[in-house]
């Protein structure tokens, strides 16, 4: 059933933006800013693949503090993971006159079509957090995300020094044709080329981000072979290894994304680190875009990313 939130912003609006392009609201270590109350009086959609797990919760809680500043209409929109639903989604978002629409594509290369039917309607249409097939081809306007090849390769870069350049390491990766996670793999492979004493004895399984169908899978993983890591593309997967390997397993187990889940796994040892890209302020920073491109501010670059940090046992308290 798809799930709906709608976010409607108190309080006066607040002094107005500077004229001109967005240089005068820069993103600044991977924040941009549209200013308070600079969104008054518009409406906007955000279509997210699915609200059910620690990271997807993190986004639609950002985007509500967003819009509250901001000072806009927000409504949240799940499509569960289903293309269609999520097209349907845009084409209703479209004739019910929402000014902007931000989107997570179920399909990344199926979602484009709709995009740019929206686009083509006068709708500020940004993908965040997973990129469209050639978005700008699309009329998207903007691409507010992470860079997910370096949080692959600062993960495996990770991985390699907690087990001294050697060992067995398995994989768990999202959806097959999922862009973030293909590129999330493609990190992986950079540095893996640096380490040939480091093997996959055992193909990357395809959990679909779910923490369930990793645990599954790495408990079939535990019988089977003698593992140095196990490299998550995501938390809730790193979280599922975790709870199968156990709490100071002696196994070096890495997610990315950054989320409460995952802090929570460090904290009490059954994982060992993870990437943070701030999934929150990609919702954030799309929002502060469409704002920015309604008002007819000009972006300084089209494409918003996040910063990637390390988190671990020694900093985990820094960021709860």
């Amino acid at each position: 059933m798809k799930k709906m939130f709608r976010v409607m912003a108190a309080g006066a609006l607040a002094a107005a933006l500077m004229a001109g392009s967005v240089s005068a609201a820069q993103m600044e270590n991977g924040v941009l800013k549209a200013g308070e109350g600079a969104g008054e009086g518009y409406k906007i959609a955000l279509l997210q693949q699915h609200q059910t797990n620690a990271f997807q919760i993190a986004v639609s809680e950002a985007a509500e503090a967003a819009a509250e500043e901001l000072g806009v209409e927000l409504t949240m929109l799940s499509a569960d993971q289903d293309a269609a639903t999520q097209i349907s989604q845009i084409e209703q978002c479209v004739s019910e006159g929402y000014d902007a629409i931000l989107f997570e594509p179920v399909d990344p290369d199926g979602l484009g079509y709709a995009a740019k039917a929206a686009a083509d309607e006068g709708v500020i249409v940004i993908n965040i957090i997973s990129a469209c097939t050639d978005w700008e081809d699309y009329g998207i306007a903007a691409l507010s995300c992470g860079d997910n090849v370096t949080a692959g390769e600062t993960e495996m870069k990770e991985v390699a020094e907690l087990i001294g350049g050697k060992g067995n390491i398995a994989i768990l990766t999202g959806p097959s044709g999922d862009s973030g996670g293909l590129q999330r793999l493609e990190g992986y492979e950079n540095v893996l080329k640096d380490y040939p004493d480091i093997k996959q004895v055992v193909e990357p399984a395809d959990c679909q981000w779910d923490t369930a169908s990793a645990q599954a899978t790495v408990e079939s993983w535990l019988s089977a072979y003698d593992l140095d890591a196990i490299v998550c593309e995501n938390d809730g997967m790193a979280v599922g290894a975790g709870n199968a390997a156990g709490a100071d397993s002696g196994i070096v187990i890495t997610g990315v994304d950054g989320t409460p889940d995952g802090f929570e796994a460090i904290k009490d040892g059954r994982i060992t680190g993870t990437v943070s890209q701030n999934g929150g302020e990609m919702a954030a920073n799309g929002l502060n875009a469409a704002v920015l491109l309604l008002k007819g501010e000009e972006l300084e670059s089209n494409t918003l990313i996040t910063m990637n940090t390390w988190i671990d046992a020694e900093n985990v308290a820094d960021y709860e």
